[in-house]
């Protein structure tokens, strides 16, 4: 995590041939989008269809020197935060007061999820932990194997990318794809490619889908909640990698 530093900066601008100059030290400043892990707490309540499986708060915080400003707040995509399970239940908390967290501002946001939903059935973890090693990195391989492209998909939807995890691989793939190389710094053209594939594994080593959930000695299911910050990618950050938080907690629920 980055140490803030605070300074003023002078917004100059002088009109030469209707053109408008901003200082470089502006034009670099960014934001830094963190989720403040002490300070959030998730309970994880019941699988009930009647109850939440998880409710609590998560806090976020800007920890970088620029505005993170969201413009149109009100579209479902400019949301701030994001919390979810393998399984999507009531996939998306919004956070749409605001459009702008200010430099070392803070924000909490209330969460209650699965309300009303039914959890039987459900994965609730998404991964095992089986080590994928490597992936096939051939241009049309996500084409013509199926399996591969839904443990593609798989991994940009537990990222929170917009993709349907069906093995199809698309153009709503190739743009939840284009998405998530953008933020790894890598071309964003949706390409599948050696670099990415690397990459890919180098962020989360355990793409095996899980055979089904994992329960202890007590009859409890493993819950895996993940909270995202920017789930979208929509503020360009000094740092991307600090936007996720995972959580897990047991509960009595029938697989």
């Amino acid at each position: 995590m980055k140490r803030s530093v605070e300074f003023g900066l002078f917004a100059v601008a002088a009109a030469v041939g209707g053109a408008a100059f901003v200082p470089s030290a502006q034009a670099q400043s960014l934001p830094d989008l963190i989720i403040e892990a002490k300070d959030s707490e998730l309970r994880f309540v019941s699988c009930n269809t009647s109850d939440p499986l998880v409710e609590g708060r998560i806090v976020i915080r800007n920890a970088g020197d620029g505005d993170a400003n969201l413009r149109a707040a009100d579209n479902l995509l400019r949301s701030f935060v994001a919390v979810y399970n393998p399984e999507n239940i009531d996939l998306i908390e919004k956070d749409t007061r605001r459009t702008k967290i200010e430099p070392r501002e803070q924000r909490q946001v209330e969460i209650s999820m699965g309300k009303g939903a039914v959890k039987t059935g459900r994965n609730y973890n998404g991964f095992s932990g089986s080590t994928a090693g490597s992936l096939p990195s051939d241009a049309d391989a996500l084409k013509k194997d199926k399996d591969l492209a839904r443990l593609v998909q798989q991994f940009l939807r537990d990222r929170a990318y917009s993709v349907s995890v069906d093995g199809d691989w698309g153009s709503g793939s190739k743009r939840a794809l284009s998405a998530f190389q953008k933020t790894q710094g890598l071309p964003g053209n949706g390409d599948w490619n050696e670099e990415t594939a690397t990459r890919m594994v180098s962020l989360i080593p355990d793409l095996k889908p899980s055979a089904g959930n994992i329960v202890n000695d007590k009859g409890e299911t493993q819950i895996t909640v993940f909270a995202v910050v920017d789930p979208y990618n929509l503020i360009d950050e000094t740092n991307e990698s600090n936007n996720l938080v995972k959580y897990t907690g047991w509960l009595k629920c029938s697989n």
